[in-house]
């Protein structure tokens, strides 16, 4: 299930400016506000099956990065020149997930930044899209950074690119690992497994928890591609995300048909 919510920016609490690298900060803020109420988070992911600790690190959403009508970028900084923005907010449980949503974000403050600038959002406008895969070849694009990654062997990590040739690979093992995780038990091997390239992968270097000791850069890439797979894999990583990371704000896709981008208009 999935949901578009529009943030209307307060700039008289922190200003208008985002860290351009703010995947992590919206991420842990989003989590903040789904558990703030722990009684009424863990009610809602019982109700659907799940456990929190079983799957903490394959969260049950996913979360794009915001569209912005207007910005102005210097240096590291995101000025937002713009009234509001959108964010999409995908989730696998289905069972009172609405209800849970509304009651969690609905005119609810977000406050959004580093260290060095902050913006305060109201969560004016919460919609509902429920259309979700249902084929097994489906067309996708990011809606923020694919991110897969292997260690070396000095103990750093290798991102990898989406033209290297292990990458359908690997991207598949995760799939079916995820499933494994949420659902305890090996999902039947995919015989019709593809996955191809649809547009130029756009390279994006994120800074995670800047200007602290555990400062880190994650690389990721934008594109559109075509994966071919079970549905039930499809709606997967359509509502949980693709690839690694994802509870750092990384992976959301969307059905390439429907992307929302290019037809949004947010009254400004």
């Amino acid at each position: 299930m999935r949901f578009k919510l529009i943030l209307l920016i307060k700039p008289d609490s922190f200003g208008n400016i985002l860290p351009v690298s703010y995947q992590y900060e919206l991420s842990s803020c989003i989590f903040k506000k789904m558990t703030e109420d722990r009684l009424l988070y863990d009610n809602w992911m019982q109700m659907n099956g799940f456990i929190e600790n079983a799957n903490h690190q394959n969260r049950l959403f996913s979360i794009s990065n915001f569209y912005i009508p207007h910005i102005k970028v210097e240096q590291d900084r995101l000025y937002l020149l713009t009234k509001r923005i959108q964010v999409w907010l995908s989730f696998l449980p289905e069972r009172g997930t609405v209800e849970f949503v509304e009651s969690v974000f609905a005119n609810t403050s977000l406050l959004i930044g580093d260290k060095k600038s902050r913006v305060n959002f109201l969560v004016e406008q919460i919609t509902v899209h429920s259309e979700e895969p249902t084929k097994h070849k489906m067309q996708y694009l990011s809606l923020s950074p694919i991110v897969f990654s292997c260690p070396r062997s000095n103990h750093s990590v290798e991102y990898i690119n989406p033209y290297n040739r292990e990458y359908p690979e690997i991207m598949k093992q995760s799939i079916l690992n995820k499933y494994k995780v949420l659902y305890g038990k090996e999902f039947p091997i995919e015989s019709n497994w593809n996955f191809e390239i649809l547009s130029e992968p756009k390279r994006k270097g994120i800074f995670i928890k800047r200007f602290t000791p555990n400062e880190t850069k994650v690389i990721g890439y934008m594109y559109k591609f075509s994966i071919q797979m079970h549905p039930t894999l499809q709606k997967i990583i359509y509502h949980t995300g693709l690839g690694d990371k994802i509870n750092l704000g990384f992976g959301c896709i969307e059905i390439l048909k429907n992307n929302p981008e290019p037809n949004i208009k947010i009254e400004e």
